[in-house]
């Protein structure tokens, strides 16, 4: 009696602590959540996005401490620390999957014309989109972190580098990462493929469509072989890391064929149904190689693209994984992702000098897990706010429209409507 009475309570306790929760995450919902362009939001592609962006931070992270508290030796003093050091040093792959979904996106409206005979793109507004879409928080974080450098250097030396890096070509111009902004040297390369999926739509009017899959697949393996890397940041070319892109563009095709949008109702319903769970099996087994093959040295170049491919198909069909995959925590960590890719680097290093002041952690792993959970939190965090605050309101298509209207009225002395 007294036990199930103490499970009442229990029971009432929770009940009242998501009360009291829902209004916070009801109102961190409203300001995080993404915006959407005129599409209907893919909840699983954002919460794969998830899965990118934690590998990464996780990776610079892990990386950050390694550098620091170490103090110059190679290994960590017990085997627990070095074997998950080892596997966080695979979190790099987190920008593959990057580009797969990249490839999806922004093959999506173009494979729609030529599959479900949708209308034509236009390239105008196509690229203006990306413009408009990507350049404010990038140029944003480009001019902090040209402001820091200056002050850190006394002087305007990287400036070369700096308008390198605001036209994507530091890769062409220097051979190496920005100097400003490291990470930025996988955007180049993103941008190099915006500027190419109007050709690469042409693959999409091949028919029948088995041959069409046929020759994307052989694109994916032949470019995989010729020009593939191992690390990611090496290939900072489009034909390294088309591999990624063109497994985008097959995922697309097959999701406009109708074998991956299952509709979440039947998911729901059927989630621990053997297919279900052997897709689920399928999803996990995949994800979790494609960190693998790099740690155990399986072919990394050639199995990672088509690893990512499995992962994510297995991830649509699959029941509680692609129900974690819509989970909406999931889903705005995930819709956050390119905010938090600009700044976590930065964020990682600021966050660790007062963090090794006062705590002073061992190289062991219980202060490594410790420093990562504290220094993911913080990054993600403030990156949340500058989503909200930065690029978040750019998400709206129409937003410079509507900033250039307000700018009018406010020169004009005209007051708002309603004021």
């Amino acid at each position: 009696m007294a036990l199930s009475h103490a499970a009442e309570v229990v029971v009432v306790i929770i009940k009242s602590m998501f009360g009291i929760l829902r209004p916070v995450g009801d109102f961190l919902e409203r300001r995080l959540s993404r915006k959407t362009s005129g599409r209907a939001l893919i909840p699983e592609i954002d919460g794969l996005r998830s899965i990118a962006i934690v590998s990464v931070v996780l990776f610079h992270a892990a990386g950050n401490f390694r550098f620091y508290a170490l103090g110059g030796q190679k290994s960590y003093p017990g085997a627990a620390a070095n074997a998950l050091d080892a596997f966080l040093q695979t979190g790099e792959y987190g920008v593959p999957l990057f580009f797969a979904i990249s490839g999806f996106i922004l093959g999506l409206p173009f494979a729609s014309r030529y599959l479900v005979g949708g209308n034509p793109v236009n390239l105008g507004k196509y690229l203006w989109r990306r413009v408009t879409r990507l350049e404010p928080p990038y140029f944003f974080a480009l001019g902090v972190l040209f402001a820091i450098n200056v002050v850190e250097n006394q002087g305007f030396e990287n400036f070369p580098n700096l308008l390198a890096s605001m036209f994507y070509v530091h890769n062409f111009a220097y051979g190496e990462p920005s100097a400003i902004l490291v990470v930025a040297w996988s955007l180049e390369v993103e941008v190099q493929f915006y500027l190419c999926m109007p050709v690469l739509a042409l693959l999409f009017a091949i028919r029948p469509a088995f041959l069409r899959r046929l020759l994307i697949g052989a694109m994916i393996v032949g470019f995989s072989v010729l020009f593939g890397e191992e690390k990611p940041i090496a290939g900072r070319m489009l034909w390294n890391q088309a591999p990624f892109f063109l497994v985008g563009l097959l995922l697309a095709d097959f999701y406009l064929s109708g074998w991956l949008q299952k509709p979440h109702a039947e998911t729901l319903r059927g989630r621990l149904a053997p297919k279900n769970l052997a897709w689920d099996a399928a999803a996990v087994v995949s994800l979790s190689m494609v960190f693998g093959v790099h740690l155990l040295g399986w072919a990394p170049v050639i199995a990672t693209p088509l690893l990512i491919l499995a992962g994510y198909v297995a991830v649509f069909r699959g029941g509680l994984v692609r129900a974690l995959f819509r989970w909406k925590p999931v889903v705005i960590l995930g819709g956050m992702c390119y905010t938090i890719y600009l700044w976590h680097f930065l964020f990682i290093a600021g966050f660790r000098v007062p963090y090794f002041r006062l705590v002073q952690p061992d190289a062991g792993v219980v202060d490594l897990v410790t420093y990562l959970f504290a220094t993911g939190a913080f990054s993600i965090g403030l990156s949340a706010v500058l989503f909200a605050l930065v690029e978040r309101p750019t998400m709206d298509p129409k937003w410079l429209q509507k900033t250039l209207e307000a700018l009018k009225r406010i020169a004009g002395g005209d007051r708002p409507k309603g004021a």
